[in-house]
């Protein structure tokens, strides 16, 4: 008896069920905004970074390495290491503010070297590299975006119209596109554009920051994350402009393009089929962060480009939360793997 009562439940359960989907259809996959509270915002990020320091002083400590063009916010580092002659290397999770993802996995990268030290890739890295781990270079713009005022602050917060108030919308330098390797090739646009690249080459104090620190340090690998608003980029890493007339530095594009290539396949896409994809043709030649690190520290460096295109075509850079975690953790173990079984070329 009890038998039959439950399979009743269950078939009326199941009717209903068909009855409602047509109703509410399928959960969509769209970018949610205001970002859920899970995201990361500037108060919880900058106390996580002092608590880290404090708490792990034999490893981390934490440093301040500019400020901000418009609000003087700090652009902080965290430096992780075990002894001072690992090779060093840079990851910024963050140079456009609407661009989220990649704070979330540089902090979960942090993390995990601080809470994990037995672990066995952890024990392995650490005793290879040193790392500065550059939660994110535009701290205004993402300041911005995750306390919910503007969802596409793609720009810096400087009043490049000059008319004393701040547009969300127009204002701005692209961050990406104001650093001095090929800064005179690129064609820019208007200031009101999104790619706005600024009045001179390093004219904003963030660039100026993140290049004093690349001078400094002169790193080994450099990524910087990114995500593609538009779908465009999504899912794919970039290696600097090849400038075929330096046959001196051909040397370098295979094995950087070979390190790189085993993080990829490390990554499933997300919506997808298929792992992100290493962009096979040669890359921009303006002045952006990767471009520079490479020409002028030889620094290999990276573009990461993170956040999938669903199948209506939909670039989905600020996920749900369980999403979220999905795309941090697979970009955590792939960058773990990369670091701790690719052999050093020099």
């Amino acid at each position: 008896m009890m038998i039959n009562q439950i399979d009743k439940k269950s078939v009326m359960a199941g009717l209903l069920m068909m009855i409602l989907m047509p109703l509410f259809g399928a959960p969509k996959i769209a970018n949610v905004y205001p970002l859920p509270k899970s995201y990361y915002t500037e108060a919880r990020l900058n106390a996580d970074l002092k608590a880290w320091a404090k708490a792990h002083p034999e490893l981390a400590r934490l440093q301040v390495i500019g400020y901000s063009e418009a609000e003087k916010r700090p652009i902080q580092a965290l430096q992780i290491q075990t002894e001072f002659d690992r090779e060093p290397v840079l990851l910024v999770g963050q140079v456009h503010g609407d661009e989220v993802l990649g704070v979330e996995i540089v902090m979960a990268f942090a993390r995990r070297l601080l809470t994990q030290p037995q672990n066995g890739e952890v024990r392995a890295v650490l005793g290879k590299y040193s790392f500065w781990i550059v939660p994110t270079l535009n701290p205004d713009a993402y300041h911005t975006v995750t306390s919910g005022q503007y969802q596409w602050k793609r720009k810096n917060n400087n009043d490049t119209n000059y008319n004393g108030k701040l547009n969300l919308k127009t204002d701005g330098v692209d961050l990406n596109r104001n650093f001095p390797t090929f800064w005179h090739l690129d064609n820019g646009q208007p200031a009101k554009g999104a790619y706005y690249k600024g009045m001179a080459p390093a004219s904003e104090s963030e660039t100026k920051a993140l290049i004093e620190l690349g001078d400094l340090v002169r790193f080994r690998y450099a990524f910087f994350y990114h995500s593609s608003v538009t779908g465009t980029y999504s899912e794919k890493i970039f290696l600097p402009w090849q400038d075929y007339r330096k046959p001196e530095l051909e040397k370098d594009f295979a094995p950087m393009r070979e390190l790189i290539e085993t993080y990829a396949a490390k990554v499933p896409k997300d919506y997808l089929p298929g792992f992100y994809e290493v962009h096979p043709n040669n890359t921009s030649r303006v002045g952006n962060a990767r471009n520079h690190f490479f020409y002028e520290f030889r620094t290999y460096a990276y573009d990461i480009e993170v956040g999938g295109v669903n199948k209506k075509g939909k670039s989905i850079v600020h996920p749900p939360l369980a999403q979220r975690d999905r795309i941090v953790q697979k970009n955590l173990d792939a960058l773990f793997h990369t670091l701790s079984s690719v052999i050093s070329y020099r």
